[in-house]
């Protein structure tokens, strides 16, 4: 039912104005609408704003992380590498817990073959070189070598393929006999089968050689400096493979042999009673350029898992 006018004001029901009805029908003035349009890019920009704050920050975070990740990598190979780098304890007989094995011995010198060594008391070992005095590797534009002599024990975990393998002189009898006074000799081997002049029963083990050299961003293929890892090859004759890049972004390597000397009351009778701790210093650059990330630097003193600085 349609109410007239006269109806509508007897009712009490108000009627729109004439200057309200023709802005219903006019809409919004062009001033309120630039005042909405200024409120919305307002609240826009400030969006934005802090949505760059917020990728800016996960940016920082991410290559940060991954600068921490990749020096985790590095002291995660060496500790690894060091874990084996001398005689097992059950190897030297009554030797094992004296001062002098505490600690990591000087290996023979890097460039020296393995089979051409006398059988001795001690193998394995760990020492800094000078990568530019060796002659057996080309070691490029590389300052300082982190080099390990490591020993492992077969059959266990000395791998497969052709190395050099390390036995007692002479492993022959059926009771093995192992003391401190055993003299131990390598000879390369096209497999790693017990040697053939060692009985059942008689320890025997690897020998590997491994060394860590850095390179820097002018001469490597990825364009960063590198930590880089070279071993000595399964072909016959004492051959270094070419070397690998271990991790990118490894610049400033300094590794370095801190001698520990013996306490005042222990007899320096023994052949070697310095333990030699390793210090490794390094920077570690950013995967990418990112404003806010600068070079992380690391450094960290390795001890051998037997010994305590407070004992």
């Amino acid at each position: 039912m349609t109410l007239s006018i006269a109806q509508c004001e007897r009712s009490g029901v108000a009627l729109p104005t004439r200057d309200e009805g023709l802005r219903s029908l006019r809409g919004y003035s062009l001033v309120e609408l630039l005042i909405v349009n200024a409120l919305a890019l307002t609240l826009l920009a400030a969006l934005f704003a802090a949505t760059a704050d917020l990728i800016a920050t996960a940016a920082v975070s991410s290559a940060q992380s991954d600068q921490a990740m990749r020096a985790r990598q590095v002291m995660r190979f060496i500790e690894q590498a060091l874990s084996s780098a001398r005689m097992p304890a059950e190897w030297l007989g009554g030797d094992a817990g004296t001062w002098s094995h505490a600690g990591w011995q000087t290996p023979l010198p890097i460039c020296t073959p393995l089979d051409e060594v006398s059988p001795g008391r001690r193998w394995g070992g760990v020492d800094v070189i000078k990568a530019t005095d060796l002659s057996c590797i080309a070691a490029g534009d590389a300052t300082w070598g982190l080099y390990v002599e490591q020993i492992r024990v077969c059959p266990e975990d000395c791998g497969a393929g052709a190395g050099y393998v390390i036995s007692p002189s002479p492993c022959s009898g059926a009771t093995p006999s192992i003391s401190e006074h055993t003299h131990w000799r390598v000879a390369w081997q096209f497999n790693m089968d017990r040697p053939p002049q060692c009985n059942s029963g008689w320890p025997w083990g690897r020998v590997d050689r491994v060394l860590l050299t850095d390179r820097t961003g002018r001469s490597s293929i990825e364009g960063l400096p590198t930590l880089r890892f070279q071993s000595v090859s399964g072909a016959e004759g004492y051959q270094w493979r070419q070397a690998e890049t271990l991790v990118a972004g490894i610049t400033d390597w300094q590794p370095k042999m801190i001698a520990i000397p013996p306490p005042a009351n222990l007899a320096t009778g023994a052949e070697d009673v310095t333990l030699k701790l390793l210090a490794v210093a390094m920077g570690v650059t950013p995967s990418q350029v990112t404003h806010g990330v600068s070079l992380l630097s690391v450094t960290r003193s390795l001890l051998p898992s037997t010994l305590r600085l407070n004992d």
